[in-house]
């Protein structure tokens, strides 16, 4: 059991590692936004770099920046969720309400949104893909990449929360508070 919640935990550590990384990105964000506004405004655009452009990358940048934190935010437990079905629960019918939810839905969604994301991706870059507008972004395929880098993302969370509900039903006493540990909101 132990060996299950140390796995658990380095997946987290690397989903953490990546929003992180990516959440740099929100500065990076609000400069582009805040660049654009004002050469609209002034008329002025950077000559190979029109609006168009800009604001291309803008939403590439804002996608990236998302899915960067898509995974970690379901370790953490900070997804958006309907509470009102497990709020009366205990914490271990709320762990066997994950776990059905986890095989039920997420699992087959990851596996059927992965393989088709990739699919996307690789369509993608073997066109060499640009945008549709005549002076927009070249290379799509880098934003189609990073979906299915998400989507991989969201099944490791999926994995590590798993792994951290079955040694939190499982396991003996002290790793199960472990287990459930900071991450839950219902302790």
């Amino acid at each position: 059991m132990r060996g299950l919640l140390a796995l658990s935990q380095g997946i987290d550590r690397a989903l953490e590692a990546a929003a992180r990384a990516t959440g740099w990105l929100f500065l990076v964000l609000i400069g582009l936004i805040f660049f654009d506004v004002v050469t609209r405004k002034a008329g002025f655009q950077l000559p190979l770099f029109g609006s168009t452009r800009l604001q291309e990358l803008e939403w590439h940048v804002h996608a990236v920046l998302f899915m960067g934190w898509i995974g970690y935010c379901y370790v953490r437990n900070v997804h958006v969720r309907i509470d009102v079905f497990i709020a009366g629960l205990s914490p271990r019918a709320q762990a066997w309400l994950e776990i059905a939810g986890i095989f039920l839905f997420a699992v087959p969604y990851c596996l059927v949104t992965i393989h088709y994301s990739y699919d996307f991706f690789l369509t993608s870059f073997l066109q060499n893909e640009s945008s549709d507008a005549p002076n927009g972004l070249a290379y799509r395929w880098i934003i189609k990449f990073f979906l299915f880098v998400a989507l991989v993302g969201v099944l490791l969370s999926v994995i590590s929360v798993f792994l951290r509900k079955l040694v939190f039903l499982m396991g003996p006493a002290d790793l199960a508070r472990e287990a459930q540990g900071p991450t839950s909101r219902h302790q």
